[in-house]
């Protein structure tokens, strides 16, 4: 008897070692319940028959058996008190008995290995995590976790979860998946003792908010303090969190005579959404262009719904539509359009004064919408649909894309974009492009800002070094250099090159072609400053400001910036290509400084090689 229970417990040890290897936490955990309940289901019954009819005593039998079925569970049975009974009278029941032995002990062997493994592979990640570069992310979610996954096989360092009330079985899923979790009041509020165990003070460190909006504010500025009671450097610190760019950047960034991380990158999802739209069918591509740099073809597009999404996109597209040559084109179709628009109309007046951007208070739908595709079926480049409904959506899409093929009109982009990102396909029947927006390439602060550094460094040519000067950079520049690093690939394309010829030194282009690429350039630079809502300053306003320029010099105040008013967002820049050489000569002769706007413009395409130099030394 003694070997036969040597044999039972050493299987039953054996097997819960290899199923808590072979099976996801989750389905191990289910499968030592359910053994567990069948093996005291069926130890009850044993014990209680077998008791009861050995002693014919059924209060005794009733305090004998729970001993003997807890015993079981720690490997012990009393087969010789029960031997001839009825539970064990036949050769069958004698191996039910030990089936029942076995599983009971196989249930509590699985569940102290899960147990004492869960916290020793807890701690090991925690271990592991305060070596290298940290990345932070405050919240579990389904958006959270697959951006960590992606953080993890791309290689960022430790991963590290923040989160108030963290649920036991994401934890051990999130263990199991190499990263860790730190949880509870003092994690979120960034404590001492937290971030000496993270180290804190010593690495670089990139932090994702993505729990709820407000919340995520919070925790960022929480952080902040204790990033600097732990002494880190801002140049090792970055953070990405949703909001209002302008106004959280100010709260966040660090500035000459305030502490900050030294890279934020707040975003909202729409515009990261539009931004995706952007990036699966690039204007730029849908257009021909000349051996002079020039768009044969005007853009036109039409965008379906004018909720969050749509706007987002049209503005978009007007920033990423600009061609020399070429006139941009829109239309927006939504049945609500003018209660939805009056923000944006109040905010970007100028933005429908001087572009073609016409609206019908139709859906995407109805007979007006498909009467205007036909009209414009030979000119159009794409359709964006982004009701904020999924189902709208992909009716719109399903049914346009469906119509737009027995007329011969594939060629048109028909893009579904929405709060996950865009669904896009090149034909009716094809695989269906999908562009997620949580993902590295729109969240990470680092890549949003790499190329905008570069080209603000264009900006000022002080001896100070291009971190120190984005350091000093207020958020609407910022913002600024990374529409203008956006718009890049236009540049080469419209150019008729290739990344690695520019990298071979095939840059830049030809006089001629330069002239018409800084042109296209001063286009885009309009439509930004008009979708962030400028307008064009007066001569009389522009006058004006040169005199207050005059006398803040004779009295050794400091001047103000003589084409720009930023408090009431107008900018005498805002013309055309032609009449810039009159604007610089003026401004040259108030301030007694070289200015030429056209060369401003020329030198973000003259930039493009070293933004790919220093890609490449990035990567590598």
């Amino acid at each position: 008897m003694i070997s036969v229970t040597v044999v039972i417990l050493s299987t039953a040890l054996l097997l819960a070692m290899v199923l808590n290897l072979a099976l996801k936490p989750s389905y191990s955990a289910r499968l030592t319940t359910i053994c567990m309940i069948i093996a005291f289901a069926g130890g009850v019954f044993i014990y209680g028959v077998g008791f009861a009819e050995s002693t014919g005593d059924i209060g005794l039998s009733m305090i004998r058996t729970p001993f003997c079925v807890i015993k079981m569970f720690v490997g012990i049975n009393d087969y010789a008190s029960i031997a001839g009974t009825f539970p064990v009278a036949t050769p069958f029941r004698i191996i039910l008995f030990w089936i029942i032995h076995l599983l009971a002990f196989y249930s509590m062997a699985s569940a102290a290995m899960f147990t004492l493994g869960e916290e020793a592979l807890r701690y090991l990640r925690m271990l592991l995590s305060a070596r290298g570069d940290l990345t932070l992310i405050y919240g579990i979610n389904d958006r959270s976790i697959s951006l960590g996954k992606e953080c993890r096989e791309a290689g960022a360092g430790s991963v590290v979860f923040i989160d108030e009330n963290a649920d036991h079985s994401a934890v051990t899923d999130l263990n199991n998946m190499g990263m860790s979790v730190v949880s509870g009041p003092s994690a979120v509020a960034s404590d001492r003792s937290v971030m000496k165990r993270l180290r804190a003070g010593r690495r670089v460190i990139n932090v994702f908010a993505m729990d709820e909006e407000d919340k995520d504010l919070f925790y960022a500025l929480g952080l902040k303090d204790a990033l600097q009671d732990a002494g880190a450097s801002p140049e090792k610190t970055a953070i990405t969190l949703p909001g209002a760019d302008d106004i959280i950047t100010s709260m966040l960034q660090v500035s000459a005579d305030r502490y900050g991380y030294g890279y934020v990158n707040v975003y909202d999802s729409a515009m990261l959404s539009a931004r995706a739209l952007i990036d699966t069918c690039p204007p730029w591509d849908l257009v021909r262009f000349g051996s002079d740099g020039r768009a044969q073809e005007d853009f036109d597009c039409i965008i379906v719904g004018f909720g969050r999404h749509g706007q987002a996109v049209l503005k978009q597209l007007l920033m990423n539509g600009q061609f020399a040559g070429s006139t941009f084109h829109a239309a927006v179709f939504s049945p609500n359009f003018e209660n939805e628009s009056g923000y944006m109309k109040a905010e970007c007046a100028s933005l429908f004064e001087n572009y073609d951007i016409r609206s019908f208070n139709a859906d995407g739908r109805s007979i007006e919408f498909y009467n205007y595709v036909d009209q414009r079926i030979g000119s159009l480049k794409l359709i964006a649909v982004c009701t904020g409904s999924d189902e709208s959506d992909r009716e719109i899409s399903d049914n346009l894309m469906m119509y737009l093929k027995r007329r011969s009109a594939q060629h048109i982009c028909v893009v579904r974009c929405g709060e996950e990102g865009v669904r896009y396909q090149e034909t009716v029947g094809s695989p269906i492009i999908t562009a997620g927006i949580y993902s590295l390439d729109y969240l990470s602060a680092q890549k949003a800002d790499h190329d905008a550094i570069i080209i603000n460094d264009t900006y000022d040519d002080s001896d100070r070094t291009a971190w120190e000067k984005w350091v000093a950079c207020d958020p609407f520049s910022k913002m600024s250099s990374r529409a203008s690093a956006d718009f890049m690939p236009a540049f080469i394309r419209a150019a008729g090159l290739s990344e690695d010829e520019i990298l071979k030194g095939n840059w830049p282009p030809a006089p001629d072609v330069l002239e018409v690429l800084g042109r296209t350039e001063h286009l885009r630079w309009n439509a930004f400053h008009f979708v962030m809502g400028y307008s064009p300053m007066s001569n009389e306003e522009l006058d004006k400001r040169a005199g207050i320029y005059r006398d803040c010099i004779e009295k050794g105040l400091p001047s103000i910036r003589l084409t720009k008013d930023a408090e009431n967002r107008t900018h005498a820049c805002l013309i055309s290509w032609e009449e810039l050489d009159a604007l610089s000569e003026k401004e040259s002769s108030v301030t007694g400084r070289h200015v030429d706007y056209k060369q401003y413009d020329i030198n973000n395409v003259l930039i493009i090689p070293e933004i790919l130099k220093q890609r490449e030394v990035t990567v590598k």
